[in-house]
């Protein structure tokens, strides 16, 4: 099904994404656009384009390595503390395939 099927029908409350983001972390300042002026409708398109990030992106690359490597770290020492012989019993962190992803939001 084309997305524009699925919006076909739909209503959006555009209050998140006529606010001047930039502006407000900078400044601190609340600006919102109007939805008929340039800046306005550059939001919305950019709102219901594929540019627009949400929260179904995936986490970067480099932050999936380091996660990974810390946990490998993490389970290479406990493997080594009960290789020792000390009275010890081993807990390994498990692999989830999308664990860096839920962390990195």
């Amino acid at each position: 099904m084309s997305r524009t099927m699925r919006r076909k029908n739909e209503r959006y409350e555009y209050t998140w994404v006529l606010k001047d983001w930039d502006l407000y972390i900078k400044c601190g300042i609340r600006v919102q656009h109007d939805s008929r002026s340039s800046a306005g409708r550059k939001a919305i398109a950019i709102f219901h384009s594929d540019k627009q990030v949400t929260m179904g992106t995936s986490a970067p690359r480099w932050y999936k390595r380091l996660y990974d490597r810390r946990r490998r770290t993490r389970n290479n020492r406990v493997m080594k503390h009960w290789l020792d012989g000390k009275d010890f019993d081993p807990l390994f962190e498990a692999r989830h395939r999308h664990e860096a992803n839920w962390s990195w939001w």
